[in-house]
């Protein structure tokens, strides 16, 4: 890994999971502390957590819940996406084709007239091989390539206009929520959503780009004039994030209390149609007090092994999150929440 960033092929540290393994030590060695138990380090990246007769043993971010079957599941996003369907959780339309399938690709891509994003069918995590805001056949063609990378099966969705939120279930049930919050504006009656977003940009120095695919994905018009106090999202990340290529998400506002019961539901239903245990679901919307249908929203992804480091943002302070996971580790397949949904 040392070798590999001398050599530029990282651009900087703790981008991927895989570079913030002391973070993750951190964090489950504090949790573990706060609960009377002892972390033990077995190797680098793997830790037993003890207590008493209990043990637990963490990789990293994976931890002893889910089956090899689910994890299978999960991180096969074709299988994912129908079972998701299936089960009336609403997701972007998609379609999947073979990297060298372009024809078939780009037919998709112009029959629906918006932005699109190109990710692979396996193989990928932290946003790996996937390219947003696909619109043109040069676009895609390159995107196809990065993505057969990771994949030779690829998918192509429409691009969802809202913000990106992670939803975190334990045993089924919703147990943290947090988003990574845009940037919104107050409507003057008289600048269009065009002059709108431009001032925004201009004031912050973020990129033009991102606001401009992000009012094409949701099929806003840049010449219409909203009502006065209206307050509209215009950009669909902070304006620190000012590159238009992310290599991982990162989450700034804590939403656990502010979803919609409806949207909780949809989370919690995939996750039972999945079998997972421990899984983060991300969806894409601009209203978090609505239902995905309501606000065009869906879910794009069900991770099985989400990051704990999403849901601990003070690396300071014994993480509420990683405690109420170790101690459900602990107690086992004994614990009473186990399989209770």
């Amino acid at each position: 890994m040392q070798l590999a960033r001398a050599a530029g092929l990282l651009r900087s540290p703790g981008l991927y999971v895989w570079n913030r393994v002391l973070e993750h030590r951190s964090c489950w060695s504090m949790a573990a502390n706060a609960i009377g138990a002892q972390l033990v380090s077995l190797s680098e990246a793997v830790w037993e957590v003890r207590r008493g007769d209990q043990r637990t043993r963490i990789a990293n971010h994976h931890v002893q819940l889910d089956d090899p079957v689910v994890l299978e599941i999960a991180g096969d996003k074709e299988l994912s996406c129908r079972i998701a369907a299936d089960a009336g959780v609403r997701i972007p339309e998609y379609v999947v084709v073979d990297t060298a399938d372009i024809e078939a690709a780009w037919r998709f891509v112009a029959s629906i007239g918006r932005p699109t994003v190109v990710k692979p069918v396996f193989g990928t995590s932290a946003g790996i091989g996937v390219t947003v805001a696909v619109e043109t056949r040069s676009q895609l063609i390159r995107a196809l390539a990065l993505a057969g990378l990771r994949s030779r099966r690829v998918i192509v969705q429409r691009m969802l206009a809202g913000e990106s939120c992670r939803l975190l279930f334990l045993d089924g049930r919703l147990i943290h929520a947090m988003r990574r919050r845009g940037v919104r504006v107050k409507a003057d009656g008289k600048s269009s959503i065009a002059q709108l977003s431009s001032a925004s940009a201009r004031a912050s120095g973020a990129a033009d780009r991102i606001g401009a695919a992000f009012l094409r994905a949701a099929a806003l018009d840049p010449r219409t004039v909203p009502p006065a106090d209206a307050v509209l999202l215009v950009r669909p990340v902070p304006d620190a994030e000012r590159r238009w290529e992310e290599l991982r998400t990162t989450y700034d506002e804590d939403i656990s209390d502010l979803l919609s019961p409806e949207l909780v539901e949809a989370g919690a239903r995939l996750v039972r149609a999945i079998g997972s245990s421990w899984a983060g679901v991300d969806i894409v919307t601009q209203d978090i007090s609505v239902s995905l249908e309501d606000a065009d929203g869906g879910v794009i992804e069900i991770n099985s092994t989400p990051g704990i480091l999403h849901h601990c943002p003070d690396p300071g302070v014994p993480c509420v999150v990683a405690i109420r996971v170790l101690e459900r580790l602990l107690a086992g397949d004994d614990h009473p929440g186990r399989r209770g949904y």
